[in-house]
């Protein structure tokens, strides 16, 4: 009898041992992607625009297309004028 519960209790702490080393794991595992996610998260904000910066671009970027386009206007105008 004394040999099965010793039987059991290795079974157990064999078991025991495996799920709490598989829990560790897990856990160590989860912080790394909290870690990773976290990173990501500062190199979106360095490297990536937002929106309203590139509307801001944009608006700038048309005014000078719409500057450009006025002044060839005037320089056709003075050509078939002159």
């Amino acid at each position: 009898m004394a040999d099965m519960t010793m039987i059991w209790n290795a079974i157990l702490t064999m078991a025991i041992g495996g799920f709490l080393w598989w829990i560790r794991s897990t856990s160590a595992a989860i912080s790394k992607v909290k870690d990773d996610l976290s990173k990501s998260k500062e190199n979106m904000a360095i490297m990536y625009a937002t929106k309203e910066d590139v509307k801001d671009d944009m608006t700038q970027l048309m005014q000078r297309f719409d500057r450009l386009e006025s002044k060839i206007d005037d320089m056709i105008r003075r050509q078939a004028n002159g």
